[in-house]
Parts: structure tokens; sequence; C-alpha cells
């Protein structure tokens, strides 16, 4: 068992797990896994920045209201607050290290997005700050000797007894290997859901396999019925649903609708920099109005020569399509963040013992119904190092590992994953995609949801028996599982709040009746807000 034995296991190497991973190996042994390689994150495409106040006119209690506000009611306030407080530290912290962000005459370059009163969000490489910033958190990991990194490594299960994770069971896609590692404390930064959907703007890897782990293993699971929907993602036939960035509408580009009317203008005082909730769902009306499957966004008025500079990755990729991004794109909603995720503490610490979740895999509080743009990097950053700095502190007592667990999944023999995927597996995803876009959208109802939830739960009872014995097949029944508590809590919220709207229930609770939804061990409750 010794070489499977560390201090720390992360799983996920985005900017969540990287940080993570990087304040405890100066004094913890830390393994690090990736189901893929450490550029493939959600982190690593982010394009619109992080949110830090870091300029003399502006102040953490406006970044604060303003996250608050786009929350939509049901923010934790605390939480909010240790964001907004310790967000600039965070940004010191990787200006320390040698991170290096947009500069403009010697001062930092600041963006606005949505739901923003200020200029605050951080930049780096123009529209490439997640690429860069993970990018510089990668090369400091890896000069780390108490890091030991693996990669192409999934996590199957966690290590659980008695409400103690003990450590995880980890496919080697390599070798195609099952092993147990063990360690003192497990830490979760394994993404969120969003790629579950069609469209996304999510990488292919971002499809809730820590979300479904930590609910089988027993944790508790809140506000799944909060995913984020991009307003401008690029809809066009034959290319993917590439994000077009909150910042190229900080610069002032304008949504148009067949008409060429800008039609956000008297909808919100913000406009087209209304939150993000708002903002889709006007865009989602006037393709319904008009019966189109896209809108435009104009940057026509804008200079090309400051839009090219600004958004070069954007512009860039648009190109390969024979687009302008000085000009008119096509755009429509996209899924593109969860919202909710396993319920946390302010250290990162879930309802099970020895196991942490950072980063969109977890709900701290911060995001309450609704993201606000670019508070995504700076939570994970933030709530890192609080993570790191809470293990750090427990005592280094030693522990006792359980001697006689079972792997999840018995390996059947004979059975080919490759070929169940491509005859079985890649068309029920695609199926599942297009459920929860219909189903689990922008506008949501009982019928929809109830027809998606049937639809699911049929699928889980015909995977649940072949997931014991075969790596793909579990994969596939976790990403289900997922889909389900999305549409259970989607269901069970009888009001329309920040990213969850019900066509059949159009009003907001008041304030007093605010609640979270939580999940566990299949029972959904209620669990009353407390502001």
């Amino acid at each position: 068992m010794e070489k499977n034995v560390y201090d720390v296991i992360i799983i996920g190497a985005g900017l969540a797990g990287l940080n993570t991973a990087y304040h405890l190996s100066k004094e913890r042994r830390v393994a690090l896994f990736s189901s893929a390689t450490l550029e493939d994150s959600n982190s690593y495409f982010a394009q619109g920045g992080m949110a830090a106040v870091t300029s003399s006119s502006d102040s953490p209690r406006e970044h604060y209201e303003d996250t608050m506000v786009a929350g939509a009611g049901l923010c934790d306030p605390e939480a909010v607050r240790v964001l907004t407080e310790e967000a600039p530290k965070a940004v010191e912290e990787l200006e320390r290290l040698g991170m290096q962000f947009d500069s403009v005459d010697g001062h930092l370059a600041l963006g606005l997005e949505g739901g923003h009163h200020h200029h605050r969000i951080l930049h780096a490489g123009g529209d490439a700050t997640g690429r860069q910033i993970s990018r510089f958190m990668i090369s400091k990991v890896k000069g780390e000797p108490g890091i030991t990194l693996f990669e192409h490594h999934t996590l199957m299960a966690l290590i659980v007894e008695e409400q103690r994770c003990y450590g995880a069971w980890i496919w080697d896609a390599e070798a195609r290997q099952l092993e147990a590692y063990y360690a003192h404390s497990v830490v979760l930064a394994t993404g969120g859901a969003a790629a579950l959907y069609r469209p996304t703007t999510n990488p292919p890897t971002a499809l809730g396999d820590g979300l479904s782990i930590a609910y089988q293993a027993g944790a508790v699971v809140r506000d799944m019925e909060f995913i984020q929907f991009h307003p401008t993602a690029l809809h066009l036939k034959g290319a993917p649903s590439y994000l077009i960035s909150e910042a190229v509408r900080g610069e002032g580009a304008y949504l148009l609708n067949p008409d060429g009317e800008r039609f956000m203008v008297g909808r919100h005082p913000l406009a087209e920099l209304a939150p993000r909730d708002v903002v889709a769902r006007e865009i989602y009306s006037e393709m319904q109005k008009y019966d189109v499957d896209s809108i435009i966004l104009s940057l026509r008025h804008l200079d090309p020569q400051k839009i090219y500079q600004r958004f070069p990755t954007i512009s860039k990729e648009l190109q390969k399509y024979g687009l302008d991004l000085a000009t008119e794109i096509p755009i429509a909603p996209a899924a593109h963040y969860t919202v909710g995720g396993v319920r946390v503490d302010l250290n990162g610490h879930t309802s099970i013992d020895g196991l942490y979740a950072v980063g969109e895999v977890s709900s701290t509080g911060l995001m309450g119904a609704n993201r606000l743009a670019s508070n995504s990097l700076v939570e994970c950053l933030v709530y890192s190092t609080r993570i790191a700095r809470h293990i750090e502190e427990l005592a280094d007592t030693p522990m006792v590992f359980p001697t006689t667990i079972q792997p999840p999944v018995q390996l059947r023999e004979g059975f080919d994953d490759e070929v169940w995927m491509a005859e079985k597996g890649r068309k029920m995803m695609k199926r599942l995609g297009k459920i929860l876009m219909k189903r689990a959208g922008i506008v949501r109802s009982s019928k929809r949801l109830q027809k998606g939830l049937a639809e699911v739960t049929e699928r889980l009872s015909e995977l649940e028996d072949l997931a014991k014995e075969s790596i793909a097949v579990r994969e596939v029944y976790n990403h289900h599982l997922v889909a389900q508590l999305i549409m259970l809590s989607a269901e069970f919220r009888e009001e329309s709040r920040g990213g969850h709207y019900r066509k059949d229930f159009p009003e907001t609770l008041p304030p007093e009746a605010a609640y979270h939804t939580e999940i566990q061990e299949n029972k959904i409750t209620k669990v009353k807000y407390h502001e």
C-alpha cells in the first residue's frame, strides 16, 4: 500500500487543483491527478479574466454588492465577503510569484464585464487569461518535488467509510488499471458539468464526474438546478459553440435582433452588460419571437484595431470560419457554468470528513443563483488557498486506512469499452445533451422536466448493472446521474430565480421564503436561506 499513500490527493488539474497543490507542496506529499493532460481544463479556456479590486476608485464592498445582485438573493454573504476581500491578496500573491497581467502605461489594464459597475477585470494575453494563468501555475507545480503528477488518471470512486474519506479509486487509462490511492485529505477540483449540454462552451472533460462520484459517496449536493448559459457563443453551422467573451460586450459590442434593434436597451439598466441569466433569457426570447436560431453581436461601430489587439485569440478563431470579429457575429446562448455543486464550508470542506471540494465542482454559496462574470477564476484561487491553509493546520496524526475495500468496477472479461462507446455510449451522450437543453435549458416547465427525468431515469436503470463491470459504462452512468440531479432540483424549485427560469412559475419567491435545494442519498430537501 505504501507506494499509493500520500498526505493529500487532489483530483483535477484546473486552476483550483493546481493552486491547492502548489500551496500544500512545501509541507505535504501531494498526488495531483488529471483525467487528461494538465492543459485540458475549463480554467485553461477561460477568456474573460479575473475579478478583483485593484483600483483606488473601486472597493471590495462594491464588488461584494455586484456579486450579491447577480446571485439573485441566494448568495451566502460570508462566502461573498471572503471572496471580495481576499481576491486582491490572491492577485498580489500571483504577481509576487511572477505572473504578469496585461497593463497600460505601467498600470493594470482593467476590463468591464456584465453585472460589474467598475472596471475590475484583470486579463492576461488579451483574451487568453485562463490559458496564461494555467500555464503559469503548471510551470510552478512541475517545479515542486513534493507534487507527484498523474496525467490520464481518472477518478472512479471515493473510498469512504462511516462518513470519512480515506482516498480514491483511480483508473490509469494508459496501463488500463484500477488502483486505490490513500491520503489524509482528498480534494475534488474536477470542474463542472456544463459539457453535458448541447450546445456548450465547455471542453469535453467538463461532464460532472466529481459531482456524481461525491454524491454517490454520500456528500450533500446543493442548488444543482442553477446552470449558467453564456449569452454569446458562436452559432454557425459546422463550427463549435465557441465562447465570445463577456469582455467583448464590455468593450461596447451591441446585441441586435433581426430588425437591427438593440433589444437589451430598456430591458435592463446595464443593457448588454446585464447579468448573464438576464441577457441569455432575452436573447432566447428574441430567437423565439423571430423564429431564428441566432442573433447578431455587432462591433461595427468600434475601432477594429483596438478589437483585434484586445481579443487576439477570439479574432484568430473566428477567422477560421471566415468571420471578422470587428463586424457582426452570429451568436446564441450555450451551457457554460455549473453554479451549484458539492456543498462546502468556507474552508472548502464537504459534508464528508476528510473530503474537500474547490472550484466549479463545489458550492460555497458565493455564486448564489447566478455567477457574476469573472468571479470563477478568482474563486479558484481564494478558496484553494483556504483549503491548503486548513489542511496544513490539521494535526499530523497517523491514520489507519481501510484494508478490505472493494473496487467500484469489476471488469468483465472480453467486454470492449471502445466498441460499446462506438455502438451505444456516444449516442447516449449526444441524446443526453439534447434532453438537457430541451428539458432543462434556459426556459423550463414541470412538463418538460418530468419528460426529461423519465427518460434519464430509464437510462440509468438500463446502465446500472453494466456500470459495475465497465469503465466506459460507469462514466456514462455517472454523467446521466448528474443530469438527473439537475432536473430533479429544477423540478423541485417552483419559482424562477437567477439561472433557473420556470415558465409555469415565473415569479421569484420573496426574500423570507428563499431556500437552497439540497440532495443527499436520494432525498431532496429545502434548506432555508439565511442572509
